[in-house]
């Protein structure tokens, strides 16, 4: 009976005639045909980023981050910040970033930055396509009408191509911004399109997903609560009151039981050490609202942008700035209160309340810098929604005024596809920027002058090249701006270490561990120790930085080979098993397990002596070292290898290891002058602790 009445029904139903559902297909198809184009020229705007290199907290999250280098790890992700990044201070918890990250690495056979970014792009595609049927609910919601679908791929494009947004495409340790935004607007699909779910919060797993990524994604709840106010009027009837607020809120109560939930895991999984890095609350606040301003401005006019600004606090409550800023704030919320009371109006007011929401995490929690253009992701699909709605709305009843409703389709049009290129030119160029760490950091010092890290950063470079006078200078300047910072210091005491100012280079060294006692400090130290042949003085400083980072592959490979140098078998064999767990595929670690060397290229003993012979020549005594005791294992009683050896050792600060091998060298060639020489350097050494300049090797 029932089938029998749905037929009638069918029946009943009037047939589209056949110019219209050809009229239809053909919107169809021009809409497809238009989101192609959309996502050609977004794939053109970053052609060019797919190679960039790795930059900022890249360097800790993924280039020196051990445990993304093993699928066998992804438990421990879940369990354990550490594994997220290599520095104590920065190891929240997001465990499915580094998941990510891990797939990368696996994927692209190793630190190559191109996969990374081939990820972000994909995930920043899904995204706009996410946004796309997002914003088509707006509108519908607000006014049904043929344009939307236009307006709502507009919106979608701008955002997805918008050139501040190059910064978290760039910046591949801001994916927590990606990800932790695509999981709001996942489960707001999942409530629109799910309503039959609504009451078992099926919508909310995609929040604890996203909250894996990033917390604030729990900000949720508030742009959800606005939603309903502006739009949902059949989950809670009745007109926008401060009842069917109330009303709202007893509906989304559980969520704010959630978010209070995951706020506490997350926090309760950081590392004791994690640090926010923010300074006095109050100048952080007072400066968050002249910062609203500078970010609304760099929406509609992305010029000027800076991976790193040097915008100093507001630390008087009288500066004109935050006055400006104030009146930007009413000017929202004016805009706000005016649109949201007309229902064709209130994606802009949605649109508004985005922005300001999506503001909040980096506005009411202090961190370390005042203003990060990664930051304006999630805020800037509220203005994107904004804009793009008014401006249809405007232009739509200018033509209805007018009587040209086709003439400002084509205006309308127009105005997108200006905005469109334009963002995907601006992007394009800032992806030039970021290409390499020396195009990245002359244009911050250019654009950011005061602002010491971008100094130092781009000193690094000049460090890179061998123009360490240049780096001295640019880590001077650096330091006058940031006279406590323990980067600085390290890299002080790296660049007069290059420029034979010893004394100077141990005082920075020193500074940098008063500084931050942290796994970095204690490594360069004791690199800096290694090649001043105090080893003996570097090994607890090494321990101490794995101890502090077990991320760090930098501080173990140093260790494994100082290990295998003295013949620390059963040091080494822990080290390098410890590694294996974390890192399986560690090539130094492997290569000691399977008892060979990480240079070694020809095991024979012709080859390895000369290699060890190459190596102390250059005073890389920690290979010499190793070498010489490889070619031993072939040839146990060359008093040539022995030579080599016990000068190596002795040259490390191992002396009277140095000793022992020289003596059993002379003890099998007592002929040899060479040795005998050596030897009685050693034992002066010995004695005196005096190290002259003698190239002793065989």
């Amino acid at each position: 009976m029932k089938k029998e009445n749905r037929n009638k029904r069918q029946e009943r139903a009037p047939e589209m005639a056949p110019a219209a559902r050809k009229s239809a297909a053909s919107n169809r198809i021009a809409f497809l045909g238009a989101s192609i184009v959309a996502l050609a020229v977004l794939f053109a705007a970053y052609s060019n980023h797919f190679d960039n290199s790795f930059h900022f907290d890249d360097s800790h999250v993924i280039q020196n981050n051990l445990y993304i280098h093993s699928l066998s790890n992804i438990p421990l992700f879940f369990t354990d910040a550490r594994t997220f990044s290599s520095l104590p201070s920065n190891a929240t918890y997001r465990p499915l970033l580094t998941l990510s990250y891990a797939i990368d690495y696996n994927l692209g056979g190793g630190l190559a930055p191109r996969q990374f970014h081939i990820t972000q792009f994909v995930l920043l595609v899904i995204l706009g396509v996410m946004l796309v049927a997002f914003f088509l609910r707006c509108m519908e919601n607000a006014r049904p009408h043929p344009w939307n679908r236009w307006a709502a791929l507009a919106a979608a494009t701008w955002f997805c191509i918008h050139t501040a947004n190059s910064e978290t495409m760039n910046l591949l340790s801001s994916r927590s911004d990606l990800v932790s935004t695509m999981a709001i607007i996942a489960a707001f699909l999942l409530y629109i399109h799910l309503p039959g779910t609504r009451r078992f919060y099926l919508y909310a797993i995609a929040i604890v997903i996203g909250a894996l990524a990033k917390a604030p994604v729990v900000f949720f709840v508030p742009l959800l609560i606005v939603y309903l106010n502006l739009f949902d009027e059949e989950t809670v009837p009745g007109h926008v009151s401060r009842s069917r607020m109330n009303a709202i809120l007893r509906h989304v109560a559980p969520l704010f039981i959630l978010a209070a939930l995951l706020l506490w895991f997350l926090s309760s999984m950081n590392l004791p050490e994690w640090k926010s890095g923010g300074g006095d609350p109050i100048v952080y606040l007072r400066t968050q609202v002249w910062v609203w301003l500078h970010y609304a401005r760099l929406f509609f006019f992305p010029v000027g942008l800076t991976a790193d600004t040097d915008l100093a606090p507001l630390t008087e409550w009288y500066d004109t700035r935050f006055f400006a800023g104030l009146l930007f704030l009413s000017f929202l919320a004016l805009i706000y209160r005016r649109t949201s009371r007309v229902r064709a109006l209130r994606p802009v007011a949605f649109g508004i309340a985005w922005f300001a929401i999506g503001l909040l995490p980096t506005s009411i929690f202090p961190l370390a810098e005042y203003a990060n253009e990664h930051r304006i992701f999630l805020p800037y699909i509220g203005l994107c929604l904004a804009a793009v709605w008014w401006l249809t709305i405007s232009i739509e009843e200018w033509g209805h005024r007018r009587r040209t409703v086709d003439v400002a389709r084509a205006a309308l049009a127009g105005v997108f596809i200006v905005v469109i290129a334009a963002n995907a030119v601006g992007t394009y160029q800032r992806n030039e920027v970021w290409k390499t760490e020396e195009s990245l950091w002359l244009d911050v010092t250019q654009k950011s002058p005061n602002n010491g890290r971008a100094l130092m950063n781009y000193g690094l470079t000049k460090m890179a090249r061998g123009e360490f006078t240049q780096a001295k200078e640019l880590f001077e300047n650096a330091r006058r701006i940031n006279p406590n910072y323990w980067t600085l210091e390290i890299n002080l005491g790296i660049v007069n270490a290059a420029l034979g100012d010893h004394e100077t280079a141990e005082s920075h060294f020193r500074r940098a561990v008063e500084l931050d006692d942290g796994a970095s400090s204690q490594h360069y130290y004791a690199k800096w120790l290694v090649e001043q042949g105090r080893t003996p003085e570097a090994v607890p400083r090494l321990s101490r930085a794995i101890e502090l980072s077990p991320a760090t592959a930098q501080s173990r490979e140093l260790l494994m080979s100082i290990f295998a140098a003295i013949g620390a078998r059963q040091e080494l064999d822990a080290l390098v098993a410890d590694t294996l767990r974390i890192a399986p595929s560690n090539a130094t670690a492997l290569a000691y397990r399977n008892g060979s060397l990480p240079f070694e290229s020809e095991r024979t003993y012709e080859a390895l002596l000369a290699h060890s012979a190459r190596a102390i020549r250059a005073k890389n005594f920690l290979h010499g070292a190793q070498a010489a005791r490889a070619a031993l294992t072939l040839r146990p009683d060359s008093p040539d290898a022995l030579n080599n050896l016990g000068w190596a050792l002795a040259n490390l600060g191992y002396v009277d290891l140095g000793i022992r091998e020289l003596e059993r060298a002379a003890a099998i060639d007592p002929s040899s002058t060479l040795i005998r020489a050596n030897l009685e350097w050693a034992r002066s050494r010995a004695r005196s602790q005096n190290n002259p300049e003698v190239t002793g090797l065989t």
